[in-house]
């Protein structure tokens, strides 16, 4: 009797395995960076990630209201007209600013994620893509919806993590200075 011996050959397709770790180390590179440097990146990350669900689940609820109306009868449209007018808005001006808020939102903390993975990768371009996008969020939110709905519409879970992502990257950015100007 001959004994017959499969050999299976292993291929980048057999597994996906090999092409996530691939994908790992072109985004975070072949190094891990010092410990501060991780739990900064890990911190920021799980707000980064609260915020930008936040903002696709609205933007989600509110493109979608027809179909909530229909299967919940939940009239979304309506509780935003109302909540706009007590805010001092005309109905559909608040809508469309709702939708334009929560995309141009999820735009900025996609781009933020990009500069968590330059703080990963100790890149000292992190800061555009952290600190301009805040600052159009910041904005967006004080000019765009105004004053009054930050107040009163904004949780206060949501102002005191957006305040301590500020403040967590605003530290490691004057930590990060300082070591290069003493390495200088």
């Amino acid at each position: 009797m001959e004994e017959h011996e499969e050999i299976e050959q292993h291929t980048k397709f057999n597994s996906a395995l090999p092409l996530i770790l691939k994908l790992r180390d072109l985004i975070f590179g072949e190094t891990k960076p010092d410990v501060y440097t991780r739990i900064t990146v890990y911190f920021n990350a799980l707000i980064w990630l609260i915020f930008l669900s936040w903002h696709l689940i609205s933007y989600a609820s509110i493109s979608l209201r027809e179909v909530i109306f229909t299967e919940k009868k939940i009239d979304v449209e309506a509780l935003i007209f109302e909540r706009g007018k007590l805010l001092g808005f005309q109905p559909y001006e608040f809508l469309n600013l709702l939708l334009n808020y929560h995309i141009i939102s999820a735009i900025c903390w996609g781009t933020i994620f990009i500069g968590l993975i330059l703080i990963w990768r100790k890149n000292k371009l992190f800061n555009y893509f952290i600190f301009i996008p805040l600052i159009i969020y910041a904005g967006m939110i004080l000019f765009f919806l105004r004053w009054r709905y930050f107040m009163e519409d904004t949780t206060t879970f949501d102002k005191i993590i957006l305040l301590i992502f500020v403040l967590n990257i605003l530290i490691y950015w004057f930590i990060q200075r300082a070591k290069r100007q003493i390495n200088i």
